[in-house]
């Protein structure tokens, strides 16, 4: 089960059949479309956004990923790194912004996957 949400989460795949794309382009760094999806998915017609506001609660999941990149930078600056805080600050400030329309992919992706499983007979 969990290979199936991490190929659908890094590959930008349907949960349900795993062969249409969700998002229109693959590169989440092309900011004129990273936020573009399909409504459908084109091999199994599973339709992406549920309901308005569907992707509400993707935003939670987004938040979690953020506070453990939070986490991460922490414990690294203070038990290893040992960098003074401005300098801290302003890597964790590039860093944010550098992951942000990942993050945003990601946790949209891992939302579907929660309400939606791979079913190999589709497609």
């Amino acid at each position: 089960m969990l290979k199936n949400i991490l190929y659908s989460v890094l590959w930008n795949k349907c949960p349900r059949c795993h062969k249409g794309d969700v998002f229109k382009t693959n590169n989440p760094y092309n900011l004129k479309k990273f936020d573009k999806m399909y409504e459908t998915c084109f091999c199994c017609s599973e339709r992406y956004e549920r309901e308005p506001g569907y992707f509400y609660g993707a935003m939670y999941v987004s938040y979690g990923l953020m506070v453990g990149w939070f986490v991460i930078t922490w414990a690294t600056n203070t038990f290893i790194v040992e960098a003074s805080t401005e300098a801290y600050l302003i890597f964790l400030s590039v860093t944010v912004v550098f992951f942000t329309p990942l993050t945003f992919r990601i946790s949209r992706l891992l939302w579907m996957n929660m309400f939606t499983k791979y079913d190999k007979t589709k497609g």
